[in-house]
């Protein structure tokens, strides 16, 4: 089996979120990719954070009852992120994957956002590798 990289498989198409991004932008912003989560630049996009659904659950729960919390993404999200680079290989996200819970890792380049991997691309990248070597 050839070595895939991140490069392989990565998408390039993602959300533009700012700390200054306001929670419900950022919740259409998810839902129009359909992620769950995505990383948060600065504006020279740069990674600083990620915000998940998780995160926006309890604000917006909050502001819906109460009409107060939250406003906005730098509030919420976490400064604690992994990523991965378009020269790591598949099965070493996979490994990491096992032991770390992102379900979505943002592709630096000179520490700037250049695209997101999920882990399904990951099991899907895997799944096709081992259905070439169960042909064999």
């Amino acid at each position: 089996m050839a070595k895939q990289f991140i490069s392989d498989i990565m998408s390039g198409q993602f959300p533009n979120i700012t700390p200054d991004t306001e929670i419900t932008d950022a919740i259409e912003q998810l839902h129009k990719f359909g992620l769950f989560g995505a990383p948060v630049q600065d504006s020279q996009g740069k990674l600083i954070g990620f915000i998940s659904e998780q995160q926006l659950l309890a604000p917006l729960l909050q502001s819906s009852y109460f009409c107060d919390g939250a406003n906005q993404v730098a509030e919420l999200m976490s400064t604690d992120t992994l990523s991965v680079t378009q020269e790591t290989t598949i099965v070493d996200l996979a490994t990491q994957m096992q032991q770390n819970k992102p379900k979505i890792y943002p592709v630096l380049e000179d520490e700037k956002v250049i695209a997101i991997v999920t882990r399904s691309q990951i099991i899907a990248a895997l799944k096709d590798n081992y259905l070439s070597c169960s042909a064999h």
